[in-house]
């Protein structure tokens, strides 16, 4: 075996200037598996963390699975065996622990020969039938890219010269504890912001946003400490993830000398407990303070809710990392803001704690996983118009090929969904059932679609999919309508189902959306495919857009994302004679179920949701004959209690809600009402409260007034 005294040369000297400048630093091994773990036994990192499954005997080593387990804890050293799989997210949520001072190793293949490895990773792009020699190793080509033109990267690859310059580095000191524990002025001034939340004018939320490394979580910990140790303060957190708040605990439970007990720290008459996004909004518990950690990645009309129910809330979000992105945040939600609280503050915690600035491991992982921001220039956008934009389907390689195409493409569609994260930009070049589609101005990528091509099975595997003893990777729709719907043919039809579709926030409501759809629908048509459909977190304005591009929901799922806190709709157009038939099928059986299911499977689900999924469905099996309408009278005019007439209201309300003429002569409130209270058969008492009645009363006179007025336009129904 050749000498290792040069490269390991090479390392400790690398060690040194991350130890000098406080920063961390990147390490690549190219070449055998065996050389490169011979090399790292004769290096003296310290403690490093392995993230293989061959790791040195007595080493401390997880599965790429295990990362986020390390969220909020400190590491020396990481070594990520990429021969074991190379997971994008993985590698950016554990980097996040490395302190400064720290090596960061990537063990990779010969570079030569990486792109063609069948990595293990690739079982999450597998869809069927597709083996791992079809996918193209586009993202290893644009991360090895990255890797060979890192200035601060040492490259050392088997059996080849060194080249590595020492940087010519300033020893730095990571910031001290100051009295009120807080390590930089950003965190110290964070915590007093979130204390002006607490004791200030009621009604002024405070935004807290931060890149990774910054000591955000640490701030929410060091004031939830001080709150609770002046006395008398309940505090609630909540979060898309429990595991995601865990620092804020364990920094508070060190500052008031506790233990944390679960999701929650007890001290004296106070406490901060954790309670989840969703459970927030149905038990809606006391709270003197509101924590939203991870704001991003809650759906913006949750968000608005806990605004109606909290009158101090602080909000915060991780600007760019694994966890997706804050930037459509900062676009969509300060809006929100503006018009509800226009007194709301906000803060940015730019000084990082957990090592020096100018990061080299954090520069490389923002270009490399492409989590910095690309912006199209504003002013260039200032003269679009639909008739300008022109719609296309990239050539991938072409896309790779492209850095400013890619960087704008995957900028824009982090923006937009808050779950985007780097495993995206993976599946979104390497997918081997994927098309990429943006709509251009002036050249510049101002939306952006990825379409995965679905479903085609022969009748033998339908039949064993219908049975639900095969469900092959990577075809949602036609399983959701085969196994959960019951439909035996779903399987044999083709299907593309838009994935992600994003649209530049400056140019939004300009149909440059819908004009995007009909370019994938028209290809579509061409290659014979039965439906063009999407499945996504369900809110009333998502599926709005749909319906305005002809997309009918069929099926909507049994219980709330953990993340999203949503109910996952999924919707369909036919683009075939066969399609029809089915979509015709499954809009009768959805319309016949969902109204039905509301009181059991949906009785908190949003009245805006509910009527949106209502609307303009099939309503044949409603039968409005003449004992109904007598039903509606005698309730109106005061001969009969509700209970007696239950049905006959129900079958008009269920009418009413799927007319979009007669819903837009509704008010909020009445439209509130007659789902919470008809339709979902919610008690009086939460009724009145979500409607802001004054009692059961002053509900029962609002419900036989609205019951008059569509009793008045019977003859509408009638027509439907």
């Amino acid at each position: 075996m050749p000498s290792l005294s040069q490269p390991i040369a090479a390392i400790e000297q690398l060690q040194t200037d991350a130890r000098q400048s406080r920063q961390r630093r990147l390490l690549v091994l190219s070449g055998e598996r065996d050389w490169a773990c011979e090399l790292l036994a004769q290096c003296t990192l310290l403690d490093p963390l392995w993230i293989s499954d061959q790791a040195p005997a007595n080493a401390t080593a997880i599965e790429r699975t295990q990362a986020r387990q390390w969220l909020g804890r400190e590491l020396d050293s990481l070594i990520y065996d990429t021969w074991a799989g190379f997971d994008p997210d993985a590698l950016a949520a554990v980097s996040g622990a490395l302190v400064g001072g720290g090596l960061l190793v990537l063990v990779v293949p010969p570079l030569a020969e990486w792109p063609k490895y069948a990595d293990p990773a690739y079982q999450r792009l597998l869809v069927y039938p597709f083996q791992a020699e079809d996918i193209s190793g586009r993202f290893i080509r644009h991360i090895i890219g990255h890797l060979q033109t890192d200035k601060n990267t040492l490259l050392i690859e088997q059996n080849q010269a060194i080249d590595f310059i020492s940087a010519d580095n300033i020893p730095a000191l990571l910031p001290e504890p100051m009295d009120d524990h807080c390590l930089t002025v950003d965190q110290s001034q964070a915590v007093k912001a979130i204390f002006a939340v607490s004791k200030g004018r009621s009604r002024r939320p405070l935004v807290i946003r931060s890149d990774r490394g910054r000591g955000k979580s640490s701030a929410l910990g060091i004031a939830s400490a001080a709150l609770i140790k002046q006395g008398d303060c309940n505090i609630v957190i909540t979060a898309p993830l429990m595991a995601s708040v865990q620092p804020v605990f364990e920094h508070a439970a060190r500052l008031l000398g506790v233990a944390p007990s679960g999701g929650s720290i007890h001290y004296q008459q106070s406490r901060l407990e954790f309670m989840a996004v969703d459970e927030l909004i149905r038990n809606k518990p006391q709270a003197d303070l509101l924590l939203v950690d991870e704001a991003a990645a809650i759906p913006a009309f949750m968000l608005e809710q806990y605004l109606t129910i909290y009158k101090r809330i602080v909000f915060s979000t991780t600007v760019q990392g694994y966890e997706g992105s804050g930037r459509g945040f900062d676009i969509r939600f300060t809006q929100t803001l503006d018009n509800k609280t226009p007194q709301w503050q906000s803060c940015f915690l730019k000084q990082p704690v957990r090592w020096a600035e100018n990061d080299p491991v954090e520069t490389w992982l923002f270009n490399s996983l492409l989590l910095k921001e690309c912006s199209v220039d504003k002013t260039v956008l200032a003269g679009c118009e639909l008739k300008l934009c022109v719609s296309e389907k990239l050539n991938r390689d072409q896309l790779l090929a492209n850095n400013t195409d890619l960087e704008q493409l995957f900028s824009l569609l982090v923006s937009a969904h808050y779950q985007t994260s780097p495993a995206d930009l993976r599946n979104m070049l390497d997918g081997p059932n994927i098309s990429v589609w943006v709509s251009r101005y002036q050249g510049q990528i101002i939306a952006a679609a990825l379409v995965a091509d679905e479903g085609g099975f022969d009748q033998a595997l339908s039949e064993l999919i219908w049975q639900g003893k095969r469900r092959p990777q990577g075809h949602l729709v036609a399983q959701s309508l085969s196994a959960h719907c019951g439909f035996k043919a779903a399987p044999l039809l083709r299907y593309q189902r838009v994935m992600r579709i994003a649209v530049h926030p400056l140019v939004q409501r300009k149909s440059i959306g819908k004009q995007l759809v009909a370019e994938i629908v028209l290809q579509a048509r061409q290659e014979r495919v039965d439906f063009i459909g999407s499945s996504f977190a369900a809110t009333a304005d998502v599926l709005q857009f749909w319906q305005s591009v002809q997309c009918i929901p069929v099926r909507l799922g049994t219980s709330r994302d953990a993340s999203s806190g949503c109910y996952s709709a999924l919707v369909l157009s036919a683009l075939s004679i066969e399609g029809e038939k089915l979509l015709t099928k499954a809009r009768y059986r959805f319309g016949e179920c969902f109204p039905r299911d509301l009181p059991m499977q949906y009785q908190q689900l949003e009245p805006e949701l509910v009527i949106e999924l209502l609307l303009n469905h099939d309503t044949h099996a409603i039968n409005m004959d003449q004992q109904a309408w007598l039903d509606i009278e005698a309730f109106v005019l005061g001969y009969r209690q509700y209970k007696t007439c239950y049905l006959s209201l129900w079958k008009l309300v269920v009418l009413v809600l799927s007319s979009r003429e007669i819903v837009k002569e509704l008010s909020d409130q009445h439209k509130h009402i007659l789902v919470m209270r008809v339709l979902q058969q919610q008690s009086i008492s939460a009724v009145v409260q979500g409607a802001e009645l004054s009692g059961k009363k002053a509900l029962q006179s609002i419900l036989r007034e609205i019951m008059q007025s569509l009793f008045l336009q019977r003859q509408k129904l009638a027509e439907k």
